[in-house]
This record gives C-alpha cells, sequence and structure tokens, in this order.
C-alpha cells in the first residue's frame, strides 16, 4: 500500500468542509483532483471511504478509521517541517531544565520571555525538586540543565557555579523566639517547631542540622514554607529572594544561632558533557549567571 500525503490532505480536507467543492478551495487544487486523490485512496486501502449514495457524499464507518492515519500521517509530516525549520534557524526544538527550589526562578522565566518574544520556537519544560530530587528527575526526565546544591554522582557531567544564593533563618514577628535577647543555641531552637521543605541534607551544614530529622513540618515548597512561617507555625531557613521584602516591613525577624547570621549555598549548573547548550539553552545559562 502506498497512501500518499496529498490523498491523505484530500481526506482531511473533505472531512473538515464537508464537500468536494469546498475541500479544493481549501487545498487551492481542482475539484477533479481531489475527487481523483480521493478514489486513488480507496483503491490503495481496498475499502468505501465515501457514502455517494444518498443527496450528499458522507464519510463512511471505515472512511473514518482511515481518516483518523491519515491525520497521524499530516501530523508527522508537520513534525517533520518544524523539526527541519528549526535545525536551519539553529533553535532546538526543546530545553529541558530541573531547579533546586531555593534558586530564584525569576531570571529563568525573564529569559524565557524573552526568546519567547524573538520568535524562538523552543519548547521549554522547568521542573522544580529539592536537594537529591533534583539529579533523580534531572536521569529520570533526560533534562538538558540541572541547577543543584548537592554535588551530583552522575558521571560525564560539565559543572559551572552560579551566584550563591544566600538564606536566614527567620521567625514571625511576636514569635516566643523573636522576642529572646542575645544571640541564640541550638537548645533554644529545640522547644520550638523547625518548618522544613522535604527534609534536608547532612552536606548542606546547616545551623539546623540536628532538628532537620525531626521536623514535624515539611512543605512541598519554599512558597508554602513561607506562609508557613508568617502564620506563625514556627522558625526556617529562607532564601534572601524571598524573605528580604518581610524582613524589611519587619514581618519577619532574621534569627542568629550560635553567631552564625546567614548560610550561603553554592548552586552549581550542570550538563552532559557529551551534549553542550545550544542556542536557546545557551541563553538560559547566561541569564542563571553561568559563564560558558
Amino acid at each position: 500500500m502506498q497512501v500518499t500525503l496529498d490523498q491523505a490532505r484530500a481526506l482531511d480536507a473533505f472531512a473538515r468542509h464537508g464537500t468536494f467543492q469546498k475541500a479544493a478551495a481549501a487545498l487551492g487544487k481542482a475539484h477533479t483532483a481531489v475527487l481523483y486523490a480521493l478514489r486513488g485512496l480507496e483503491q490503495q486501502t481496498g475499502l468505501v471511504l465515501l457514502d455517494r449514495t444518498g443527496w450528499r457524499t458522507r464519510i463512511t464507518p471505515e472512511g473514518e478509521r482511515v481518516l483518523e492515519h491519515c491525520r497521524r500521517l499530516l501530523q508527522a509530516e508537520a513534525d517533520l517541517v518544524a523539526a527541519c525549520a528549526e535545525a536551519r534557524t539553529g533553535w532546538e526544538a526543546s530545553v529541558r531544565v530541573v531547579l533546586d527550589g531555593i534558586f530564584p526562578t525569576e531570571p529563568l522565566l525573564r529569559a524565557i520571555g524573552a526568546l519567547a518574544r524573538e520568535g524562538c520556537p523552543t519548547r521549554f519544560d522547568a521542573l522544580v525538586e529539592f536537594l537529591s530530587g533534583v539529579e533523580a528527575a534531572f536521569e529520570r526526565e533526560r533534562a538538558d540543565l540541572m541547577v543543584s546544591l548537592l554535588p551530583p554522582s552522575l558521571p560525564g557531567l560539565r559543572s559551572l557555579p552560579l551566584p550563591p544564593v544566600r538564606a536566614r533563618l527567620v521567625v514571625r514577628r511576636g514569635h516566643p523566639l523573636a522576642k529572646l535577647r542575645g544571640p541564640l543555641h541550638g537548645s533554644d531552637l529545640a522547644r520550638h517547631v523547625l518548618v522544613t521543605v522535604r527534609g534536608s541534607d547532612p552536606r548542606l551544614q546547616l545551623a539546623t542540622e540536628p532538628l532537620e530529622q525531626r521536623s514535624t513540618v515539611r512543605l512541598p515548597d519554599f512558597a508554602a514554607k513561607r506562609a508557613a512561617i508568617l502564620a506563625g507555625l514556627g522558625f526556617g531557613w529562607l532564601p534572601d529572594h524571598l524573605a528580604a521584602a518581610d524582613l524589611k516591613a519587619g514581618r519577619l525577624v532574621a534569627l542568629v544561632v550560635d553567631g552564625r547570621r546567614e548560610h550561603v549555598f553554592e548552586p552549581r549548573l550542570h550538563h552532559r558533557a557529551s551534549a553542550p547548550p545550544s542556542r536557546a539553552a545557551r541563553r538560559l545559562c547566561e541569564a542563571l549567571g553561568a559563564r560558558l
């Protein structure tokens, strides 16, 4: 069987427009060309695709089944045309990024918006995970870029430093911890609720690490964590890009524990050494602060 794309287009156009004349007009072809293509398709399939017995020609049930497959052929053709067009322009078909949720997403979103305004045809997929979940998602999703706090275990990756992320241990103003005078110690914190995001990892070397595993409030992301702390549920670490406005307005108070006022995270961007970032991915890397 040798079904042609012209035959598939003729059946699709007839199904969408309902008459041979309208199908021909939509395809920019003569009426006889559409009739010829449809008769050829019936000969190729050995099926009656059109019921011509009534006052109006209709697609038969067999024709509906063939139409489904014809539309798959036409979609495959469209995908191939798009892929070739993207290859000619130098844009990738897609870019997948996995980020640790503590990292600010605004630079990434601004870069994606700028690329969209330039007419970049690339499809972007961004996934947020935390700690070891970042690497697991990177491998599972076959992503192109990964922003993580923890050193990866996967071989064959190239690693680039990103701007540091500073975080402070904060609590709502009016919380008992905010009323204590002077530097705090771990024993002061142990009597209160520590709010975390999907647990922690000892490799982060947080001042609250001994308390992390006993945390009774574990939330799905930092937005929920910020809301919980502002609601007075407990204390926890927040990155400066999420806490700065609340600290300035006095809604949150930064805690000093054992002389430590902040914790500095050093995220890194990773990509497979065998697949260096292409045009769109390079723009995202630069927006995140990586120097390629």
